[in-house]
């Protein structure tokens, strides 16, 4: 029987052995063939399946997400054309959760500069924003950002700058 072993797929795709398990335990790859031995034997389509795997989590998909797509994929024809469409999806998708993200972390970088300046001041003890002594407790200047549903229906989240 031909075809490869396990150790030689994981290597030309670039993974581990250990990978390849885990996307067989997921669904995303096929239960393979067996040697009389018991031995995986895996074809070239396996690999070209396995290779599309790891350039779509490269790109941030998540697995259930890839999930979707591999189905499409059969040794018969090519899938492009049918994958084309929901892959395009799910990048847009991601592009928002990008974004979203870098919001955030703009936030969060516009507070940390603020804290370092405050910090750079003369004196020993920390700003009243992160000063955690015993005392009379008093008011953080900033209040925290929240993360809100848009009023859309394409249940992405926004953020909602809080600070006076």
């Amino acid at each position: 029987m031909g075809g490869l072993k396990i150790g030689a797929l994981a290597e030309l795709a670039g993974c581990t052995v250990k990978t390849v398990r885990f996307y067989e335990a997921q669904g995303l790859l096929p239960e393979p063939a067996r040697s009389p031995s018991g031995y995986r034997r895996y074809t070239a389509h396996d690999l070209k399946r396995l290779q599309f795997i790891q350039r779509a989590k490269l790109i941030g998909l998540p697995l259930a997400k890839i999930k979707e797509l591999v189905a499409h994929l059969t040794e018969d024809k090519c899938a492009c054309l049918t994958i084309r469409p929901h892959l395009a999806q799910m990048m847009r998708e991601q592009l928002k959760e990008i974004t979203a993200k870098l919001d955030q972390l703009t936030l969060l970088k516009g507070e940390l500069e603020g804290l370092l300046t405050k910090m750079r001041r003369p004196g020993r003890s920390l700003p009243e924003d992160l000063c955690a002594c015993a005392g009379e407790p008093k008011p953080v200047a900033a209040r925290p950002l929240t993360i809100r549903p848009k009023g859309g229906s394409d249940g992405h989240e926004e953020l909602e700058d809080n600070r006076p």
